[in-house]
């Protein structure tokens, strides 16, 4: 197993590597160039030094080697529209929003999806699975910039009852749990629907040929009640396709909420990366794409490590 997840860990610094460099190809050929970050006023002459300051008026190849032998000492370099402020720094500052959200909206999705799914896979064909269907078909169907704009109209304008943006109320100090938790509901539930709905789909699925297997047959011709056969022979076994799938989400979750952040001005990573993007700050996007693709090679680590712990009959070699 320690070799399977050290060839792992090194696949994951080659995406890493590819990552980074196919960002880096494609801020170099978006137009704009520095000229989007300037003053309209200045004059050719200031412009042409700043660009010799920062560097810019070097060959691609050049700024490419620069820049990922600072990576590799640890030095992400200075933003280039945030008053020259270290992107370590600024990614740092920025992360715990992200991980909260990111964290939050998985534990919304396996809070309903799962036993979502359980309850459509023991009512097979019933109510209750055709509605989980239903819904789960219209979640995954729903943009989640459109459902953000529904529960902003409803919850936030229409009846006043959640914050329509924002981590915390202007002007507290720190804000109190309950003003956190108020900000943090709407986007934590917009980021995770799409995942609820897959969780809910995949647990049904998962659940029913689960109880289709020998054991379960075994254990229901002995007389066991059909909830002890439930909690001893079948949720272990159907969770297990189960945690793939997660798997597979929480970096999504986690690294994939720009178009949320934006949309609810949460103040993580993915708002971070959008002011990039549009100020053209290669050092920052960098910076950013660096942080969110560690976090997902990471999360697929630890997920390929405790695969084996679920079910025994995985082993790597």
């Amino acid at each position: 197993m320690a070799r399977y997840l050290l060839g792992r860990a090194l696949a994951a610094l080659l995406v890493l590597w590819l990552v980074i460099t196919a960002t880096f190809v494609m801020i170099q050929a978006a137009p704009g160039g520095l000229s989007i970050l300037m003053n309209p006023n200045i004059s050719a002459e200031e412009a042409a030094r700043l660009g010799r300051n920062l560097g810019l008026d070097r060959p691609v190849h050049e700024q490419y080697v620069q820049w990922l032998g600072n990576f590799l000492r640890g030095d992400l370099g200075a933003s280039l529209s945030y008053a020259g402020r270290p992107v370590g720094a600024m990614v740092v500052e920025r992360l715990p929003a992200t991980l909260k959200l990111g964290l939050s909206a998985a534990l919304f999705a396996v809070a309903v999806g799962v036993p979502l799914g359980v309850a459509a896979a023991r009512h097979q064909n019933g109510f209750v699975d055709q509605a989980a269907g239903v819904v789960s078909g219209t979640l995954l169907a729903t943009p989640n910039f459109w459902l953000g704009i529904l529960l902003i109209v409803l919850f936030a304008v229409q009846l006043e009852w959640l914050p329509a943006s924002g981590i915390r109320t202007i002007g507290s100090r720190g804000g109190g749990l309950a003003d956190q938790l108020a900000h943090l509901v709407m986007p934590a539930v917009v980021l995770g629907t799409s995942t609820l709905a897959e969780l809910t789909r995949y647990t049904r699925s998962a659940w029913l040929e689960t109880m289709r297997q020998d054991y379960v047959r075994t254990a229901r011709s002995k007389g066991l009640a059909r909830g002890a056969v439930d909690r001893k022979h079948v949720l272990k076994n159907a969770l297990i396709p189960v945690v793939t799938v997660f798997g597979v989400a929480l970096p999504r979750l986690i690294g994939g909420s720009a178009v949320v952040e934006t949309l609810f001005s949460w103040p993580g990573l993915g708002q971070l990366a959008v002011d990039a993007a549009l100020r053209r700050d290669t050092p920052l996007i960098l910076g950013v794409t660096v942080f969110v693709s560690l976090m997902v090679v990471v999360s697929n680590l630890v997920i390929d490590a405790t695969y084996p712990l679920l079910d025994p009959r995985v082993h790597y070699s």
